[in-house]
């Protein structure tokens, strides 16, 4: 295979590990959310809009849920019921999922430099499970991924990808992160980390819409 080279605004030289956000940034999953998302405001009657999605984009599914009830004044309503069925309707979609192949060709770069590569991100394990096995990224590709299962605190706050930075062996100012999303540029930055790239801004990077 042969590895693309990169500007320095993407791949600095410096760089000692890449962190990558997943949905969004390495895969190509945001319209399997946002039907997931949709279905479920329908089933559970609250409204969401592609704008305020892509706004949440990085809070986990339970913060995204608490901030809408709170929102949206809605009384009784089972945020744990909604959260679940919201994760059973995007694994049923999950299976078709791509690659944006314009980031992995700056994860591919990162290895073949000998870069130790992760991913942070906020979904949750199972969503994550089987996002990666559709492309078969699950097993031996990253060298450490960390979920919104495994921190306490979800974006914009740093430590998904202080974690991630941590797992892998490499000071956070040494580490690049890469995300689609704002709360997650925030989170990198708020991170220390050498170097935020906003992969929405790559001339081949996919648009929702």
């Amino acid at each position: 295979m042969t590895v693309a080279t990169f500007s320095t605004d993407l791949l600095p030289a410096e760089a000692k590990g890449l962190v990558f956000d997943l949905d969004g940034t390495v895969l190509d999953t945001m319209a399997h959310h946002w039907q997931a998302w949709k279905q479920l405001s329908h089933e559970f009657g609250f409204s969401l809009t592609v704008d305020q999605l892509l706004a949440l984009a990085g809070k986990p599914s339970v913060a995204i849920m608490e901030l809408l009830v709170e929102q949206q004044g809605l009384t009784g309503f089972d945020i744990a019921a909604a959260v679940q069925r919201k994760t059973d309707l995007y694994v049923q979609l999950a299976g078709d999922t791509q690659v944006i192949q314009c980031v992995m060709a700056i994860a591919h770069a990162g290895k073949a430099k000998g870069l130790p590569v992760a991913i942070a991100t906020g979904g949750s394990r199972p969503q994550v499970t089987k996002s990666l096995t559709a492309v078969g990224l699950l097993e031996g590709y990253f060298d450490a991924i960390v979920t919104a299962n495994d921190v306490t605190f979800g974006k914009p706050h740093p430590e998904t990808f202080l974690r991630a930075a941590e797992l892998i062996g490499v000071d956070p100012k040494h580490c690049v992160g890469y995300e689609d999303a704002p709360l997650g540029m925030q989170a990198i930055k708020a991170a220390g980390f050498l170097k935020a790239v906003d992969v929405t801004l790559m001339p081949e990077y996919p648009q929702l819409v």
